[in-house]
């Protein structure tokens, strides 16, 4: 291009609107990605084939954008989030800035004004991100772990249709003369003096739920667990083979600095902080993700990364290893 037609297009890009400049920048980032070679992804997700889990990989041209790979054990090809739940969605150039917005814990609106989305595709993005976090909880950990539940209340935020009349005034964690069937149990389990969650949302709180929410997580001989008086957990030792000392405020007062469950509690507190207040509350069939992005938010004391976020929504454990 001659330098007077040059200057002629710098002048006509004043007259763009804000969806034809971003329009415009895709264009180019997406031709410059393709000159340079291998994305920002690639760089941080090890290419791995989804098939064979072997890493003798070689690159086998571009699509789209993103670096193709050809596996040397077998004949499939793919790229560097083939088989994770990011594998479908578009424009994965902007993965590492939502990414960015997970590890901030920002609303779908922020997100989506951030990165350049619409909010319903944010939305979806933010599920698909924490889809394979959900599963990383720990294996054997040692040391004594806090045991205690906290309810949440029932929620069919965003469903077409309820099931019981709507609650327009919301509603709060506390009070007596709830309904159980309006509340939802989650367990809760911390070890004390290290970073390791164990959560998960129960349909019922019984001694058989507990018991298989806790049983990858416990390791005979090397984990303690203390809980409070609740009868699902009573017969956690028997079930679990595990020590089990159980700790009742009102019975053995306060002052007990050894069997207590506050680090477990104080967990409950932020997390409920964060989905009613930050949150604004989060439908129940979404809540096991939520608990996955606080476990994953609270996992690493000096900040969780970006690459943290990204190898975690491909499928690599992050957090509780």
């Amino acid at each position: 291009m001659k330098t007077a037609q040059f200057k002629a297009l710098l002048a006509s890009l004043e007259g763009l609107t804000p969806s034809q400049r971003r329009r415009l920048a895709d264009s180019l980032t997406g031709k410059a990605g393709q000159a340079a070679g291998p994305t920002p992804l690639d760089a941080i997700l090890s290419p791995r084939c989804p098939d064979c889990q072997s890493s003798q990989v070689v690159r086998n041209g571009m699509h789209a954008g993103q670096q193709r790979y050809l596996c040397k054990a077998c004949p499939r090809t793919f790229n560097a989030v083939s088989g994770s739940p990011l594998s479908r969605l578009r424009d994965k150039d902007r993965f590492e800035a939502y990414a960015d917005c997970m590890r901030q814990g920002l609303s779908v609106r922020d997100a989506a004004a951030k990165v350049g989305l619409s909010v319903d595709r944010a939305f979806r993005w933010r599920h698909r991100f924490l889809q394979s976090v959900v599963p990383h909880q720990p294996k054997g950990v040692a040391g004594m772990l806090e045991v205690d539940e906290t309810y949440f209340r029932e929620s069919q935020k965003g469903s077409r249709k309820l099931t019981r009349p709507a609650r327009y005034s919301g509603g709060r964690a506390k009070g007596a003369g709830r309904k159980a069937g309006d509340w939802v149990p989650v367990l809760v389990g911390r070890v004390r003096g290290q970073p390791y969650t164990v959560d998960k949302v129960l349909v019922k709180l019984n001694g058989v739920e507990v018991t298989a929410a806790l049983k990858d997580a416990v390791k005979p001989g090397e984990t303690i667990v203390c809980t409070d008086g609740h009868s699902a957990f009573l017969r956690l030792q028997a079930s679990l083979g595990v020590e089990t000392k159980y700790f009742v405020a009102s019975y053995h007062g306060h002052t007990n600095k050894t069997f207590h469950v506050q680090t477990a509690n104080n967990y409950h507190e932020q997390l409920k902080t964060w989905i009613q207040r930050g949150l604004r509350g989060v439908a129940t069939k979404y809540l096991p993700n939520y608990l996955a992005w606080h476990r994953l938010m609270t996992w690493n004391k000096a900040g969780l990364t970006t690459y943290d976020v990204l190898r975690s929504a491909s499928g690599q454990q992050v957090i509780n290893t």
